[in-house]
């Protein structure tokens, strides 16, 4: 019997200990749970990098930098602002809607994206009667965003993030949230800025006042007579003006000789010319030559496109400021069929690649490397399949004379491959080019031609010119500018852009208006990335750290006292915050172990 008894009591003991024990496990499960839907709910995050410790002083006035999960003093009183004066003339208070288009969970998943997503729901905690945070799932559900799509041809990507109020709305790329080294052109980002760029596409939206994009008229481009009122009766370019819309920019027409270039101009472009621009030294009547009025606007740190083909005609006073970019279009001398000497264009065919019997339609290459055009084209390059360029009666672009060639190796540990582009300093500034698309590659040479008014030319011996070689056909340069805020804490990148289309064709309604070639996803990328919208000042980026844990303490000075305090490693906090709750509940243990004993 006392066997049995034994028995038994351990048996109820024993249950008694596991019931114990598995009512604790499920009450740390769903503690666990529950803290993490509070935490999550309401943003309780505690930020170990050293930024969210590091003061900068602006004048007399301490500024705390902002860590990756909260919102800045200032970026909350630029949006009290932009709401009250949103709200000025409406009846109903207005709304912003900010959509990303993937699952929270994978939002959360990509740390690039992470970031972006958490201060998107840092607006929403602080402005709930304003501004609503919503999800697509465009990888499943494509047609859920067709209303914020530029043209019904254009693509919205995963990693895009909408920006929505009534019929406004902006489409940005998750790369734009980002401060990138514009020296090097490196792919890694060396600071996070999505306070600021919400609050410049919020501005944008609530305000409706888009940037203007200014179409030049009066060098025989082919909508040179044509009215913006009349656009649906135009021949072949409504899908170009879509696209520079859907980019966010208001159309205008320019005739730059004349023309006072609009206040809120931040992109010329010049379509197909066939006449050059005018300068003082060949017309006295003009009073300012047209490259000189553009490179005053470029030194706003503003940006200029130009499109051209196998066709147009030699630009000499347009095609010497381009070769101070960086940018020189193909030329040779030969033999037209009357045997006179005169310069022909290069024209590109690629049978390769060839859409045509000779290949003088074709699909483009993109580069390989990280470069700038790689930056312009992140979203395209990062989807599944990367789309079809078409191309058709192209010329060819390369680096002048005035610029350096450089070579970047490949980079094993991103797997980037290497790439070349062009580099000038001098006289003040630092210019680069780089690029976009080729015809042909290493392995299959493209083959050229070269023609002046749609006939080939021959040498002196009757022989027509051409060759084969990988060639350009699409480069973007920059200038490099960087301003300082405030007393120079902050930078902010204010470069200038010029991009040289080398097909006209690249931008018919034919193209942009198929989903078979994603030429409109390429022009709505660059677009995009050379455009400057207004930028609210004072608003720093966060410096992006190693996302390893670091077992070294770093240092952190106050420029007002020069006072150095040594501040523990990030590996150091996160052992503090994981072994001080054992030790106190392992401390209050054995305190009640020892009393249990000494009650016996």
């Amino acid at each position: 019997m006392n066997h049995e008894n034994g028995w038994r009591q351990k048996l109820r003991h024993g249950s008694i200990s596991f019931g114990l024990t598995a009512a604790v496990l499920a009450a740390v499960i769903l503690l666990n749970v529950a803290m993490t839907a509070l935490c999550s709910g309401n943003l309780w995050y505690i930020d170990l990098s050293p930024e969210s410790s590091y003061n900068i002083y602006i004048g007399d006035t301490e500024e705390k930098k902002a860590s990756m999960y909260t919102l800045m003093d200032e970026t909350v009183s630029y949006m009290d602002y932009i709401i009250d004066e949103a709200n000025k003339n409406r009846e109903e208070p207005v709304e912003v809607e900010i959509i990303f288009c993937m699952d929270p969970d994978l939002l959360k998943s990509l740390e690039m994206m992470r970031y972006v997503y958490y201060t998107a729901l840092n607006l929403q905690k602080q402005f709930p009667e304003t501004i609503k945070v919503t999800y697509r799932d465009v990888w499943n559900n494509p047609s859920s965003v067709d209303m914020y799509r530029s043209t019904s041809y254009s693509n919205i990507y995963q990693t895009n993030v909408i920006i929505a109020s009534g019929s406004e709305f902006r489409v940005t790329t998750m790369r734009a949230f980002y401060t990138y080294d514009s020296e090097s052109g490196s792919d890694v980002p060396v600071g996070y800025n999505g306070q600021k760029w919400f609050v410049k596409q919020i501005l944008d939206v609530t305000g409706a006042d888009a940037p203007i994009c200014c179409l030049t008229t009066n060098h025989g481009e082919p909508f040179a007579d044509l009215k913006l009122s009349e656009r649906d009766k135009w021949p072949e370019y409504r899908e170009f003006m879509n696209v520079i819309e859907g980019a966010g920019y208001e159309i205008r027409f320019l005739d730059l000789s004349k023309d006072e270039i609009p206040e809120n101009c931040r992109l010329i472009i010049t379509f197909d010319p066939q006449k050059d621009f005018a300068s003082t030294y060949q017309d006295p009547t003009v009073k300012e030559s047209e490259t000189v009025r553009l490179d005053a606007f470029l030194e706003k740190a503003y940006s200029f496109m130009v499109f051209v083909d196998a066709d147009t005609p030699e630009l000499p006073n347009l095609e010497e400021y381009l070769e101070f970019w960086g940018i020189e279009l193909m030329h040779k001398e030969g033999q037209n069929e009357s045997g006179e000497t005169v310069t022909g264009n290069y024209k590109v065919a690629d049978p390769a690649h060839g859409l045509s019997a000779g290949g003088e339609s074709f699909v483009g290459q993109y580069v390989p490397g990280h470069g700038l055009g790689y930056a312009v084209l992140t979203d395209i390059l990062s989807s599944a399949t990367a789309p079809k360029i078409y191309f058709d009666n192209a010329t060819a672009i390369t680096y002048s004379d005035y610029f350096d060639n450089r070579y970047v190796v490949a980079d094993e540990m991103t797997g980037a491959a290497p790439y070349t582009f062009g580099y000038y300093e001098g006289n003040g500034s630092v210019r680069s080019v780089y690029d976009m698309f080729t015809a042909g590659s290493k392995d299959s040479l493209a083959q050229y031609s070269v023609v002046s008014g749609g006939k080939a030319l021959k040498d002196e011996e009757g022989t027509p010119l051409g060759g084969s070689d990988v060639l350009r056909l699409m480069t973007i340069a920059r200038e490099s500018r960087t301003v300082a805020e405030g007393q120079g804490y902050t930078n902010v990148d204010q470069s200038s852009y010029v991009c040289a289309v080398g097909s006209t064709a690249f931008a018919t309604d034919a193209v942009l208006g198929t989903t078979a070639y994603g030429n409109t996803d390429a022009l709505l990328a660059t677009l995009r990335y050379i455009g400057k919208e207004v930028n609210p000042v004072g608003l720093s980026f966060v410096h992006l750290y190693s996302a390893a844990m670091d077992s070294e303490s770093y240092q952190i000075t106050d420029p007002t006292t020069n006072v150095t305090e040594v501040q523990p490693s990030i590996i150091t906090t996160a052992v503090m915050l994981a072994v001080i709750p054992a030790v106190i509940m392992l401390s209050v243990g054995t305190v009640i172990l020892v009393r249990r004993k000494v009650r016996r």
